[in-house]
């Protein structure tokens, strides 16, 4: 039987995947008090992933310069390009290189496998002793989210976590079309308008990528909610009273979802290389795509309601106006408030000033937004006391603040509503989305991976070969995904599910659930 890597290959002979990891540099800082740790100037690496920065050096440099007097370290950024950093991140832990900081989630560089498997410092006893503001700035909540046996490996960045999902569309392409994007309340309902781009423009109908897959990084929409790392087998019903473990991907909404995703690609509405594509940053720049799956907490209708002119998502990057549309109303989910956090390596020589670093990160305006946005008068201009316009040309567009620290610090860009920079009106709607949106019937539980890291490892191989392939619509569904269920089960997904059932069953019980 011919292996879905090597359909895929002859599938799409003639396209080129390149990934680019870039190195870039680090800043120090001092602190008063711990002689132990800041009588010597050190170096920390921090890994992250995004687009390839021209000016990362630049802005390096500025974050040092900031950084160095208040904790007497310098950081060393090594950005991973996205579809490099999972596998980059794994050949590290797995060699036991040493490094000290690095981004990590529910869905990418695997948080709860890593964790379980020792590649994190404990930082229980950091976080009290060096990182006091931002324990007390991040709720409860997530801390629990984060723990694995009793420990908390990393600290959350709380953002918007709170998750609603559906898609932005081009609004030139909507009003052009007449298309009725308000009563848009499933993907099948957006087919025909990918019909019409197709044959009227020369732009790419649907987005589809790998950091941004719709179904294991949208559960909700599913009426589904995953248990530990996303991607690994073992969801729950969110109706469910019973909070039955199953495999999602033997789920009739997993079926019907690469049915309508097949359809989609076999009618050129998404890029033929869709199943290797992880970064479309320089599509969205362009403006390539009339739609794309979006995490969507307030919509267009929501600004609209609050008297607030809403440019939508897709502004920020290409100056182009969107609509945006929810399926799904926000809520919190276990996999949603572990979406982005910050570790400390277990062999960082300087965890100290490591989680000093990721204090500054949560409390200091100016160290974060220097991180996240770069440089003033190079990388973006100020246009207000706390909203800036970034630099197309300027070297230095992450367009991730989500992945630093405290949202909440971070300066208002251009795809924010004008408007929402008074009274800082825009964080809290996201602040007061986080605290009073819908828990799941699962929210706190984690997943201990423990006594089934080997299944988890032979299921995720299994993954890795046949699900984007999958969920791209780059190969038939009738016959790959019984042949992915089949795997997956020889790869020890029932163990899987029924360890993740007794554990989720005992803090039902701990919990009176």
């Amino acid at each position: 039987m011919k292996s879905i890597k090597r359909l895929m290959g002859l599938a799409m002979a003639s396209v080129m995947v390149s990934s680019t990891l870039l190195t870039g540099c680090n800043s120090a800082s001092k602190t008063s008090g711990d002689a132990k740790d800041t009588d010597k100037e050190v170096e920390l690496s921090f890994y992250f992933p995004n687009t390839p920065q021209k000016d990362l050096q630049g802005v390096q440099d500025a974050l040092n310069k900031l950084v160095k007097p208040k904790i007497n370290a310098t950081i060393k950024l090594n950005l991973v390009d996205w579809s490099a950093y999972d596998q980059k991140m794994s050949m590290m832990v797995g060699a036991g290189e040493s490094f000290d900081l690095c981004f990590t989630s529910a869905w990418t560089n695997n948080y709860f496998q890593n964790a379980g498997k020792g590649a994190y410092k404990d930082l229980t006893p950091l976080i009290d002793k060096y990182a006091p503001k931002t324990k007390a700035l991040v709720p409860d909540t997530f801390w629990k989210s984060v723990q694995v046996n009793g420990k908390t490996y990393a600290v959350p960045n709380f953002q918007q976590n709170a998750a609603g999902y559906g898609y932005s569309v081009q609004k030139p392409i909507a009003d052009k079309y007449k298309f009725d994007w308000k009563n848009a309340k499933s993907w099948n309902d957006l087919t025909p308008l990918l019909e019409q781009v197709k044959k009227g423009t020369n732009l790419i109908p649907f987005e589809y990528a790998k950091k941004s897959d719709p179904f294991i990084s949208g559960t909700t929409m599913y009426g589904m909610e995953a248990l530990g790392d996303s991607k690994t087998p073992g969801w729950i019903y969110l109706n469910d009273k019973d909070l039955k473990v199953v495999n999602q991907y033997d789920t009739q909404e997993f079926k019907n979802y690469i049915k309508t995703m097949r359809d989609w690609y076999q009618k050129g509405y998404i890029r033929k290389d869709a199943a290797t594509l992880n970064d479309t940053m320089a599509d969205r720049k362009a403006g390539k795509y009339a739609t794309q799956w979006a995490q969507i907490d307030s919509g267009t209708t929501d600004y609209e309601k609050l008297g607030l002119p809403f440019q939508g998502r897709m502004f920020g990057p290409s100056g182009v106006e969107s609509y945006d549309q929810k399926f799904v109303e926000p809520m919190l989910t276990t996999d949603k408030a572990t979406s982005s956090l910050l570790a400390i390596s277990a062999n960082s020589k300087n965890p100290e000033r490591a989680m000093k670093f990721i204090e500054l990160l949560n409390t200091d305006k100016e160290v974060y937004n220097t991180l996240c946005w770069g440089v003033e008068g190079k990388n973006y201009n100020k246009v207000g006391d706390n909203r800036i316009e970034t630099l197309k040309d300027g070297g230095y567009q992450l367009w991730s603040a989500w992945e630093f620290g405290y949202m909440g610090n971070s300066y208002y860009d251009e795809s924010w509503p004008k408007g929402v920079e008074k009274d800082d009106k825009g964080n809290k709607i996201w602040i007061d989305l986080n605290k009073n949106a819908k828990g799941s019937p699962a929210l706190g539980f984690v997943f201990s991976m423990d006594k089934v890291k080997t299944e988890v490892a032979n299921c995720n191989g299994v993954l890795d070969e046949f699900y984007y392939a999958l969920s791209s619509g780059s190969v038939d569904p009738d016959k790959y995904q019984p042949e992915l269920v089949a795997k997956l089960k020889t790869a020890g997904l029932d163990k899987i599910l029924a360890e993740k059932q007794a554990q989720l069953d005992t803090w039902k019980k701990v919990n009176g659930k």
